[in-house]
This record gives structure tokens, C-alpha cells and sequence, in this order.
């Protein structure tokens, strides 16, 4: 949505509201784009573990983010089974998005 899809000025209430939940979520979008896999130097002490586990999150989240929350679909696009995803989901804690909801075991469309 870009600033041509605007709402007039003498549209309702809940057009208004549309387009600026929409404009919100588009904007949370890109600030987490922004937020992504941080740089690390090797000069410095790393822990490894933590570092794969934060790329796991980083890559989940956004497959959760790209299709709306479907387990199902998102295992597909990271490329691994649906319980592996799900197992990372739980044991990182990974929660939905704003306005999205986790799908476990919904069929796909």
C-alpha cells in the first residue's frame, strides 16, 4: 500500500482504520528487516550455540512472517518437516507476529 491508496477525506470510519492498520503492519515489517542477523567478530568471544540459535529464530520469523503464520507453509519454505519446526517454535518461544496468528495443524490453501 503507498500513499496513493490513501482513504479520501470524506471516507468512513472503518476505511481510515483499514489503512492505517495496514500502514502499521507494513511498517513493522520493514523495522524488522531492518533488525536482522547482527554481524559478529570473530575478534571478539562468541558462543557459538547462541549465535545459531538467534539465525534460527532471525529465519523462522520471517517464514512465519511471509506466509501469515502457517506452520505448514513455513516449513516448506525453510525447507524442513513440520515437527522440526514446530519443536524450534516451542523450545525458542517463538510467538506470532502483530496482528498474526500461529496456524499448527491447519490444512494448507
Amino acid at each position: 500500500m503507498d500513499h496513493t491508496d490513501q482513504p479520501k477525506s470524506g471516507s468512513n470510519i472503518d476505511e481510515k482504520l483499514d489503512y492505517l492498520r495496514e500502514t502499521a503492519f507494513a511498517l513493522i515489517r520493514e523495522v524488522r528487516r531492518l533488525d536482522g542477523p547482527k554481524r559478529v567478530e570473530l575478534e571478539d568471544e562468541i558462543n557459538f550455540d547462541e549465535e545459531v540459535r538467534r539465525f534460527e529464530v532471525y529465519l523462522i520469523e520471517r517464514a512465519l512472517e511471509r506466509t501469515g503464520g502457517n506452520q505448514h507453509r513455513a516449513a516448506r519454505l525453510l525447507k524442513l518437516k513440520y515437527t522440526t519446526l514446530h519443536s524450534k517454535i516451542k523450545r525458542y518461544r517463538i510467538k506470532p507476529a502483530e496482528g498474526q496468528f500461529l496456524l499448527i495443524g491447519a490444512a494448507d490453501h
